[in-house]
């Protein structure tokens, strides 16, 4: 099937013969796909590992233009921490507190990464000594989930394993209500716990599990080698041979020096009798600086155009480009981040579903109110440049026929409107708290005022 994953008929338990099967399909993924994606990122690029063509011009340049990828698209899809939002103000407060107490945002931001990077990345829920929900992300090298062979392709089990010094394969198989421990693929015995779910779930941007830059793999390396090229022709020109050709020279005895090429001096030397042609000049191969500067700026021209990420430092980006215009510039990677967000809140709800119907008590949120997960509001915002005023006046004029809470969501950097409606009425009771205090002084100052005026009187 696309996207490599992991099938497996519905109501069965792997045996040891089929975890053999699934962690070596695992390996050849680590291999062929997650490893060589990892030292792109970290700028271990393939011709760092090219054999050397010559002795004195080997430059072996690399554009880390897949970490810019990542990093650029990262920041704006997942810089800005999601919304999560529940309708009962009680249980929001307390799904607030839980959200900020297990870093979700963290943990987040480094699925995003891994999405980018792999094509694909992993939550995993646990309880820890105190029997508190938490969260931490997997990377795809360290686990992977098998789907059951229903229409839906339903979460089935999750693996997550690791190889002791003795390069021996251990880990957990995840499943819904209980887990199994394995060593060197014996299976130990099943431990129940208080998942009803598969307690991990699967985050992509789509059903590929294509990384921003799977697609121009071929094109980096490709720049790479061009621009190592070109270093090796500056070089190339730095150590010209110089060439005498038809003059004689002597040595300090008077003896003719004979024909001799000298690499370490860059020296050629052919003497002629025929002096009346002699030449004394550096040996230069055609120039193809422009050739090389026209292939180097179409293959990083192709790299933004093909990943459908701009290029952010282009002149199409300087100046003060209206919303409108900024908003054009940006389609193609607004167009992937929307597709990406609709798989994050698939998954997202599914991860809360399975927090809030655990069989935990209601550690996050009172049990009687489970099925919140059915309500809960995901809201992405993405990280860009906002113009405050624009942003504020589209905002009021939305008032118009939206509820203040959605008006208010527009504003990029309102992290909660709920709260900023809470504080805005505050705001309002103690301005009005303060203007009775201050009317009810002043009546006691004008009364104080009378009785004043009239024992003076008396």
């Amino acid at each position: 099937m696309k996207g490599d994953i992991f099938i497996f008929p519905k109501g069965e338990e792997l045996t040891g013969d089929d975890l053999i099967g699934f962690v070596e399909a695992q390996e050849g993924l680590v291999t062929n796909h997650y490893n060589r994606n990892y030292d792109l990122y970290i700028s271990k690029h393939k011709i760092l590992n090219a054999q050397y063509e010559d002795l004195d011009m080997n430059n072996k340049l690399v554009v880390s233009m897949p970490k810019l990828l990542v990093d650029e698209y990262a920041g704006y899809f997942g810089g800005n921490e999601p919304q999560i939002q529940l309708d009962n103000d009680a249980d929001n407060e307390l799904l607030k507190q839980w959200l900020s107490m297990v870093d979700f945002a963290d943990e987040h931001s480094e699925v995003v990464k891994s999405v980018a990077i792999y094509g694909r990345g992993y939550l995993l829920e646990y309880q820890d000594e105190n029997s508190v929900p938490q969260i931490a992300h997997i990377e795809p090298d360290e686990g992977f989930m098998i789907y059951d062979d229903t229409v839906k392709s339903e979460p089935l089990a999750f693996v997550r394993y690791s190889y002791d010094t003795n390069y021996q394969v251990q880990g957990t198989i995840y499943y819904a209500n209980y887990s199994v421990n394995f060593k060197g693929y014996k299976l130990g015995d099943p431990e129940p716990y208080f998942w009803h779910e598969v307690p991990a779930q699967e985050f992509y941007s789509n059903e590929e599990r294509q990384g921003v830059f799977d697609s121009v793999v071929t094109l980096v390396d490709a720049l790479d080698n061009a621009l190592s090229r070109k270093a090796n022709q500056v070089d190339y020109f730095d150590n010209a041979y110089l060439a005498m050709l038809g003059v004689q020279f002597v040595d300090e005895k008077g003896n003719p020096v004979e024909p001799t090429i000298n690499r370490r001096q860059r020296l050629i030397y052919v003497p002629d009798a025929d002096a009346a042609n002699a030449k004394i000049e550096f040996i230069e191969k055609p120039n193809g600086d422009s050739m090389q500067e026209n292939l180097i700026n179409r293959l990083i021209d192709l790299i933004y155009q093909t990943s459908m990420i701009p290029n952010l430092r282009d002149e199409a980006f300087s100046g003060n480009s209206s919303g409108v215009a900024l908003q054009f510039k940006l389609l193609p990677m607004q167009n992937m981040a929307a597709f990406q967000e609709r798989k994050f809140t698939k998954a997202l709800r599914k991860l809360f579903k399975t927090l809030l119907e655990s069989a935990d008590g209601g550690q996050i949120i009172p049990a009687a109110r489970s099925d919140s997960w059915k309500n809960m509001r995901f809201i992405y915002t993405r990280n860009i440049p906002q113009n405050m005023a624009d942003s504020i006046n589209t905002a009021v004029e939305a008032s118009k026929l939206l509820s203040e809470e959605s008006s208010i969501a527009l504003i990029p950097w309102i992290d909660s409107p709920k709260d900023e409606i809470k504080r805005k009425i505050s705001e309002k009771q103690d301005a009005l708290k303060r203007s009775l205090q201050n009317s009810i002084s002043a009546v006691d100052m004008a009364k104080g005022g009378v009785d004043d005026g009239e024992e003076t009187e008396q």
